[in-house]
């Protein structure tokens, strides 16, 4: 399943993130068992603070007497006050002698050759600076008992304010500001995104609206324009030229024949053959256009298409008579569409030619009015049915109107990758 630009990088951000935690954590473990030195304390249970920090006291919060001995429950607290994190401590206190326990919690504890042990469990093996200890333990002696000593020991663990930890802190900053830049990036371009497809929607109202008028003065072209607009464009993005090349070659292809508005639709649909001063006017339809389209600068390409569309590849076209690359490239990918759509539709003076008669046309015309390295892309999509599927999209529906289904919301979306 292949995933979009947007869901790849959160990936990127997911996994960066993953591995930050996961070296964070193996950083804290690694320091907590990165002993420097033992530390041993022997503490008084009154609960003053001793010069090193860690200092404790206990409670004695009940006693009872039952057969003789005496069953009390004590409850400790040692402090960390310290600079330095200990890690695997135990405490112990000398008891006397045949004292049993009973219960505890907070702690493991247990009684060798007359000392409590308190041994910590697996959520306080570490004992931080700033925390403190909390435990009990209920014992039952043969008289009366009240610890006032303590015996603490552990050691001194790894320094978490280490080099790498510093590192690890400032590449989570750096993670933090790609992730937000990513979003607000994001969220700018979305919103670039949108004006930009409300833009190239206005255009493209703007550009049917008026090709609307040239297929009005000739019912045997309508579609025409559309039709050249999109074999342009697919020719454009075959050859790889650029997205916006791409979508700029689809404007020239809708507007290259603006210039027809200028032609007298008694000349423009004359069904017998035209006289000079006649073909003259219809030609002049390229000059005409270059003017109309002069003050849509904006769009690179539209009016020089406009204006050139008629030029041939040897030098022999009109109006100026260019000649090989010298003719825009968006005249001579305009120049192969129009003249498909020319022999493959039905003209006033004649009907179209059929599959194998446009091939060998357009082939013969390789090199002289035709660009011999745009040709093949232009055989490709005969073969290949484009062409078809551009003409049922185009086709008129029983009404009589122009089905276009491919609508300036989706023709921008195909060259443009939204």
């Amino acid at each position: 399943m292949k995933l979009d630009k947007t869901t790849e990088t959160l990936l990127v951000f997911l996994a960066a993130f993953v591995t930050l935690i996961t070296a964070y954590l193996v950083e804290q473990v690694c320091a907590d068992n990165n002993v420097s030195s033992e530390y041993a304390i022997d503490m008084s249970l009154t609960g003053a603070r001793l010069s090193d920090g860690v200092y404790a006291s206990v409670a004695k919060s009940e006693e009872n007497v039952t057969r003789n001995r005496y069953i009390a429950k004590y409850e400790f607290e040692i402090h960390n006050d310290s600079n330095v994190n200990i890690s695997n401590w135990a405490a112990y206190i000398t008891v006397p002698k045949d004292t049993e326990i009973t219960n505890f919690w907070g702690v493991e504890a247990n009684i060798e050759k007359g000392r409590l042990i308190f041994a910590p469990e697996f959520y306080n093996l570490s004992f931080s600076k700033g925390d403190s200890l909390s435990f009990g333990v209920v014992l039952s002696t043969q008289k009366s008992f009240y610890p006032e000593q303590i015996s603490f020991r552990g050691y001194k663990s790894g320094n978490s304010g280490g080099v790498f930890t510093k590192i690890l802190y400032g590449a989570f900053i750096i993670w933090a500001a790609l992730f937000v830049g990513f979003f607000v990036s994001n969220f700018n371009l979305k919103n670039y995104r949108e004006k930009q497809k409300n833009d190239v929607r206005i255009i493209l109202q703007s550009m049917n609206t008026f090709i609307s008028f040239i297929d009005a003065k000739d019912p045997y072209t309508r579609g025409h324009s559309r039709r050249v607009a999109m074999y342009a464009a697919e020719i454009a993005k075959r050859m790889r030229l650029s997205e916006d090349e791409v979508q700029n070659i689809y404007y020239a292809g809708l507007l290259h024949d603006a210039g027809k508005l200028s032609v007298p639709d008694a000349v423009l649909n004359k069904p017998g053959k035209l006289t000079d001063e006649e073909r003259k006017l219809i030609q002049d339809h390229t000059v005409a256009g270059g003017k109309m389209l002069k003050q849509l600068s904006s769009l690179r390409g539209i009016r020089e298409t406009a204006l050139y569309h008629h030029e041939r590849y040897d030098g022999t076209g009109y109006p100026e008579g260019l000649k090989g690359d010298t003719i825009p490239l968006y005249a001579r990918i305009v120049g192969v569409a129009d003249s498909y759509d020319a022999m493959s539709s039905n003209r006033v003076y004649r009907r179209h030619l059929n599959k194998d008669e446009i091939i060998e046309e357009i082939q013969q015309g390789s090199g002289t009015q035709f660009d011999p390295n745009i040709v093949p892309y232009m055989v490709d999509m005969i073969n290949d049915g484009y062409v078809n599927v551009v003409k049922m999209e185009t086709a008129d529906n029983d009404a009589g109107r122009s089905d276009f289904h491919l609508t300036e919301d989706d023709i921008p979306g195909v060259y443009m990758g939204f």
